[in-house]
């Protein structure tokens, strides 16, 4: 009885050694192909061409969708309206955004651009409140000492705070604001 237990947990501490092992050997193998890192916001957009030779990047940081759109309509004119002008009016709107109209040639209002900069500070205050809150209240340490994946709970927890908390923040701001 004594050596079934013994040999059992020579087996089960083999399998463990062995499955350690076997995951480092995953981990450190890399891709022959480069890896990239590159900034991304709202409204950025890239191309990346990699091959075995080599690579090449087009980055844009700051490339929103316009959307362009012209209204016609005729409108009283001359002497007591007895005769019709043609007017034009042409909007320019940035895509996926409700209250954002491009206007002077691609320039946006001075309410528009406060109403941008209200929003950022609030989703960057939201995502400093929603990770202090996350590690604050012991959640992230109780992550993290969850065998084996703690390390990835733990960093998943804090990573869906400061999202979640920069997203409140940043709506809180622009409710506050009126935007």
């Amino acid at each position: 009885m004594n050596n079934t237990i013994k040999g059992i947990a020579v087996g089960l501490s083999t399998i463990f050694v062995v499955s350690n092992f076997y995951t480092i050997s995953l981990l450190s193998k890399k891709s022959n192909l480069p890896m990239f890192d590159l900034p991304v916001s709202k409204y950025s957009t890239y191309e990346i061409e990699a091959d075995m030779q080599g690579y090449r990047i087009r980055h844009r940081m700051h490339d929103p969708k316009i959307i362009a759109s012209i209204e016609s309509s005729k409108k009283p004119a001359g002497f007591l309206g007895a005769s019709k002008a043609l007017s034009t009016k042409e909007t320019q709107r940035v895509a996926g955004e409700k209250d954002i109209t491009v206007v002077n040639n691609g320039e946006l209002t001075a309410k528009q651009i406060a109403c941008i900069e209200e929003r950022a500070k609030g989703q960057s205050t939201g995502e400093l409140i929603g990770t202090s809150v996350a590690t604050g209240s012991g959640l992230i340490t109780s992550l993290s000492n969850t065998p084996w994946i703690g390390w990835f709970l733990s960093g998943f927890a804090t990573n869906t705070a400061r999202r979640e908390g920069g997203k409140l923040g940043g709506n809180m701001a622009s409710d506050f604001n009126d935007c």
